[in-house]
């Protein structure tokens, strides 16, 4: 089995990647920088953790050269296969999590996923973060992962029940507020309460036992091959635009198929999680980005992609006249 999207690779010099893609080259895997050793004080067994894009290509820059990866213009991180020391897999470490917890955190993990598994079993689910490579503190929030589109949707109709139930909790006004900033540490491109009103209508995060939970997508059985699509980047754009198809928008990258009225972009690509699941079937968005051409052998279109960098400065993707929508989940309550 090859390294799949949000598996973890700990490489032979101690370094730990998180795998950001579902197609790879020949000689290496896309991925980006988690966690790397240091002896700083209250460190996690012995590891830091990144704390932005910029600074993880700093470190690398400084220190580990060989991580950096030019691929036609773009700037990536990419381990060399050479490199690999072990390949850490969620649904792995889940299965050892649920086989005997080691600390209150893993025994909370053990609990969420058992929730989960009357709609999605448990051979289907991973755990991802810093759970994964055991770097994780008292405090630390859950990645739980769901392999298949299927799945994930009935993981997120389950949450929306859990939250009626009781047995999963809102998460409180100040676990929002850490979350807005963790994902706006610098420029405020949303508002929190625009922030806010697209979190709570996305049905993929919550609190369980006073731990912060995400319900992250992973398709399976993905045919792309690297390379058979080449980008140019055009400029930044902002445009309006009615979504025709958001059946990918939890994916990694989250896309829409828009119709423009202006443009002929044809997709908006979001690379950072603040804008998965941003928007529903029929929804007009205002969205700001790179402009790009997308070229292969078959077509050319172009493309508008909001996050060019994890934290995506003055990239946005949100609704217009988001008052009168609601999630699906939501609507089908009514």
């Amino acid at each position: 089995m090859g390294v799949m999207l949000r598996d973890f690779i700990q490489t032979d010099d101690g370094l730990i990647f998180a795998s950001v893609s579902y197609a790879h080259p020949e000689d290496r895997y896309i991925a980006f920088l988690r966690y790397y050793p240091c002896s700083t004080r209250g460190s996690r067994r012995g590891y830091c953790k990144v704390a932005s894009t910029s600074q993880s290509f700093t470190y690398l820059r400084r220190h580990h050269p060989e991580y950096l990866y030019s691929f036609r213009g773009t700037r990536l991180q990419a381990v060399p296969r050479e490199h690999v020391g072990k390949v850490l897999r969620p649904r792995e470490r889940l299965a050892q999590i649920v086989a005997g917890a080691e600390d209150a955190l893993e025994a909370k993990v053990a609990r969420l996923a058992e929730l989960f598994s009357r709609a999605v079993p448990l051979s289907r689910l991973g755990v991802t973060g810093s759970l994964l490579p055991r770097l994780h503190l008292p405090g630390s929030d859950i990645d739980l992962v769901v392999y298949g589109r299927g799945g994930h949707l009935r993981a997120r109709r389950t949450l929306a029940e859990l939250l009626e139930e009781g047995a999963v909790q809102e998460l409180s006004p100040e676990e929002w507020r850490r979350a807005y900033e963790k994902r706006f540490p610098h420029e405020k491109t949303l508002s929190f309460s625009e922030f806010l009103w697209h979190e709570r209508r996305k049905f993929h995060r919550a609190s369980f036992q006073g731990t912060s939970f995400d319900l992250l997508l992973v398709r399976e059985n993905v045919i792309k091959r690297w390379g058979e699509e080449s980008y140019t980047r055009l400029g930044i754009a902002e445009l309006e635009c009615t979504v025709v198809d958001a059946s990918l928008a939890f994916d990694y990258p989250a896309r829409y198929r828009v119709s423009c009225e202006k443009s002929d972009v044809e997709e908006v690509v979001s690379y950072t999680h603040t804008y998965a699941g941003q928007a529903f079937d029929g929804e007009r968005i205002l969205a700001r980005g790179c402009l790009e051409e997308v070229s292969s052998r078959r077509r050319s279109y172009l493309r508008l992609v909001v996050g060019t960098t994890r934290e995506a400065a003055g990239e946005y993707i949100k609704l217009l006249e988001p008052q009168g929508s609601s999630s699906l989940f939501i609507r089908e309550r009514r």
